[in-house]
């Protein structure tokens, strides 16, 4: 979610939740972006555009034709009866004509754009999704997982959907040819993720603005051929129609915006109920919460309120009363020839079909036009996820890592997360195959930072870390990562058996490799205790310990049958009995591949090969357990301060 989540409703005022202006020129540089992902399907939108210029002069040349009904047939007095309904059918067979074929066009346009639709939006949620897992951690960080989250779904949505208006009958009883209306939608899960957003915008929209104008033309021209005075009057029409009405559409997109952003905080508020709902309950804060909640949906409660009377007002009172204005202007009008003689019943009755005809686009377009400003910023935010330069991508033509032997070397490296702020200073180290290596050092020093470079998170801002002698920047990262296993501080578990979690690390793990991974993680001797083993289902692990889960992490690393195994704080939470069978679990691995062990608790590297110490970006000492206790130094006062602090703990 976004950074208003934090925030006092109160505070959320239409002006802070109000998206940024764009020009024109913005506007379309923006749509360009986004119409890569149309491309490949352009085809079939530039049809549905050829359908849409055939279907509407037909619709409209269909209306048209009433007035030769009228004139031709219904008031032809000097004809017989046989020979004025014989007009009527053949002028009423050409209107039924066009109307099939208006229809049908129409029709096929439908399809065409939902297509294009729904395949560019598809492929937009691909890359948005691919990209966003190939990005650099600190992109990520600055930002909550809501956020991501939201990017991906909510704003791939819009605030506005086409909605289907019943058909109103006209003087004649047939119904306008334009059936569509434009409604106002807050963010909810009932629209559907293909038709709106930044690719409805392209492929749905911008058909329906250019049918609108198009439709506009067609029925100015027509009402000239009538009368020159009408068509002048509908021009007449649409200025202050429009200005009045982006007026207050402008409004109601503010206050949208406003409903959105009080919808985003009130989903957080709902999301830490749920998800520290043992914290509430432990300080007995249910009741400040169920308040928070409270304000939370009053306040958004409030500004759907105000959004709805904005839309009633400016379709039933503005809209509604203007075009009742226009009407009644027209009625006076044609009356007034009629009555002179100026005029033919045939001319009244075509005259308010092409108005109503031409009525029913105009008070979309505005809406429309509305859609497209709030579209913009989503759209932005969407990009400035894609602009965002990736750091997992292989270089073109990066070699594939081949069987490691295990060797990782450090070489002058320097990196900082923040210009200013280094994080790693001039770091030199090499572990050998084979070799069981402990990296220790107060929180800051830098031991998760070596980690991240060799996984390719971050890249060095200078110097080279290289594995059996390549650097892990110029191969390819899948290769690299196939034969590293890691086991982070506290392993994520997801829904399914305890096997299916396992086999998260290799998929197409043998029956073999999995069986092995159980018995040195030590997975089976917790599994037997229950009824299904390792095929229990255990959720997302809330019935498992902390010491159980760890033991799935290193499971899930091993079964990968790595060349490395890091281990990232992989004890750090875990107490001190279930932490001396963890750690008996991973000795029994030290001859089978290298390891990296990251630790804050020093006991979790007593038994390495060789003990690195860092402290502020820098290695300061290096050696075993032993060597490093009998000198003076960091490791010592660490060692010193734990054991003391153990000690304590053991007379507590």
């Amino acid at each position: 979610m976004s950074s208003r989540q934090a925030a006092d409703p109160r505070e959320l005022t239409s002006d802070a939740a109000s998206e940024p202006s764009f020009s024109l020129r913005e506007t379309w540089e923006l749509i360009g972006r986004f119409w890569r992902f149309v491309r490949p399907y352009r085809s079939k939108f530039i049809l549905g555009i050829a359908l849409l210029l055939f279907a509407v002069p037909l619709g409209q040349f269909a209306l048209f034709l009433t007035r030769d009904v009228t004139n031709r047939a219904l008031l032809a007095t000097n004809l017989t009866a046989d020979e004025r309904w014989g007009t009527v059918l053949r002028i009423v067979a050409l209107q039924t004509a066009f109307w099939l074929a208006s229809a049908i066009l129409s029709t096929w346009r439908e399809v065409l754009e939902w297509y294009c639709s729904m395949r560019s939006t598809f492929d937009l949620r691909l890359a948005f999704y691919r990209h966003l897992h190939r990005l650099p951690l600190s992109f990520l960080s600055r930002r909550s997982p809501g956020e991501h989250l939201f990017r991906a779904t909510g704003d791939m949505v819009s605030m506005f959907r086409v909605a289907g208006r019943a058909p109103v009958p006209t003087a004649s009883g047939q119904a306008p040819q334009d059936s569509k209306e434009v409604a106002i939608a807050t963010y909810s899960n009932d629209v559907d993720p293909y038709d709106p957003g930044m690719m409805g915008l392209i492929t749905r929209t911008t058909p329906m603005i250019v049918e609108t104008i198009y439709a506009l033309a067609w029925g100015v021209a027509l009402l000239f051929l009538i009368d020159p005075v009408l068509s002048a009057l509908l021009v007449a029409y649409i200025v202050p129609f429009t200005l009045f009405s982006r007026r207050a559409f402008d409004r109601i997109r503010l206050t949208a915006f406003s409903v959105k952003a009080r919808t985003e905080y009130e989903s957080g508020v709902l999301r830490d109920s749920i998800a520290g709902l043992r914290t509430l309950k432990a300080f007995g804060r249910l009741g400040y919460q169920r308040s928070k909640y409270q304000s939370a949906a009053t306040a958004t409660r409030r500004r759907g309120i105000q959004q709805a009377f904005q839309m009633v007002f400016a379709q039933n009172v503005l809209q509604m009363g203007m075009k009742w204005a226009f009407s009644a202007l027209i009625y006076t009008y044609l009356a007034w020839r009629v009555m002179t003689g100026r005029a033919t019943i045939g001319d009244w009755v075509a005259t308010f079909l092409l108005v109503e005809s031409a009525q029913a686009p105009l008070e979309n377009l505005v809406q429309l036009l509305q859609l497209v400003k709030m579209q913009l910023v989503p759209g932005k935010r969407i990009l400035e996820t894609l602009d965002e330069k990736a750091t997992l991508e292989d270089r073109p033509g990066a070699p594939k890592m081949g069987v490691m032997r295990g060797e990782i070397r450090f070489q002058n490296v320097h990196f900082s997360y923040e210009e200013g702020r280094p994080a790693l200073r001039g770091v030199d180290l090499v572990v050998h195959p084979g070799e069981f290596v402990g990296i220790v050092g107060p929180s800051g020093a830098g031991k998760s930072s070596l980690v991240s470079l060799l996984l390719r998170l971050h890249a060095a801002d200078s110097g080279y870390v290289r594995v059996d002698g390549h650097d892990v920047r110029e191969v390819q990262l899948q290769g690299l990562l196939d034969q590293v296993g890691t086991v982070p501080q506290l392993t994520y578990l997801y829904s399914g058996t305890i096997a299916d979690n396992v086999l998260f690390g290799n998929p197409w793990a043998t029956d073999d490799d999995v069986a092995l991974a159980l018995e040195l993680s030590g997975v089976m001797e917790f599994a037997a205790k229950f009824p299904d083993s390792v095929d229990t289902e255990i959720g997302e692990g809330g019935s498992l310990s902390g010491g159980e889960r760890q033991r799935i992490g290193i499971a899930r690393a091993l079964v990968r049958r790595p060349k490395i195994l890091i281990l990232d704080e992989a004890t750090a939470s875990l107490d001190p009995r279930t932490e001396d069978a963890v750690l008996r679990s991973i000795d029994g691995l030290r001859e089978k591949m290298t390891i990296l062990s990251i630790a804050h608790r020093l006991k979790a590297v007593v038994g390495c090969d060789r003990i690195v110490v860092m402290h502020e970006g820098r290695i300061v000492q290096v050696g075993t357990h032993r060597e490093l206790v009998e000198a003076d130094g960091l490791y010592r006062n660490l060692w010193i301060e734990q054991s003391r602090e153990a000690a304590v703990g053991g007379r507590a």
